[in-house]
């Protein structure tokens, strides 16, 4: 499976959690660090299109 798509899956898995958990602070680290992994896989997925842009000059 794609490392960006894994990436993604965890964001939507950690903001659903994030979602129903009732206390605050546990709230905030869980969407946070659903955050932190869309941003990672957005950073891959361009780090990966970039390698084929470079090569073709």
């Amino acid at each position: 499976m794609n490392q960006t798509a894994v990436l993604h899956g965890v964001f939507a898995v950690l903001l659903v959690a994030g979602i129903l958990v009732q206390q605050t602070p546990l709230r905030v680290g869980l969407i946070g660090l659903g955050v932190v992994c869309f941003v990672a896989g957005i950073v891959l997925a361009r780090r990966d299109d970039d390698g084929g842009a470079a090569a073709a000059e």
